[in-house]
């Protein structure tokens, strides 16, 4: 299967960004300061983020992580799909 470590590495993402949305959800309004800054894996996404912008990234994060995960699973059953039905998918 060619698309094996495609899968793996976009499985392992949406499960990060799953997580990083989690983790914004608990902080929720209750930041200390001005704000917080939002970093994935390891590069920054904004500098400071004010309290009430924190759920909107929180639900970015998940959506991102849903969306990344349908074309993980995409990519891992599309050779079975090209072996059941060749006429569906080219």
């Amino acid at each position: 299967m060619p698309n094996t470590v495609g899968v793996i590495v976009l499985g392992v993402c949406a499960y990060l960004a799953y997580e990083k949305g989690l983790e914004l959800k608990a902080i929720g309004t209750n930041a200390d300061g001005d704000g917080i800054g939002v970093s994935f894996l390891g590069l920054p996404v904004a500098e400071r983020v004010p309290e009430s912008n924190i759920p909107q990234y929180a639900n970015g994060f998940v959506v991102f992580s849903v969306s990344i995960g349908i074309v993980c699973l995409l990519l891992l059953f599309l050779p079975l799909i090209r072996k059941l039905k060749p006429s569906l998918v080219r």
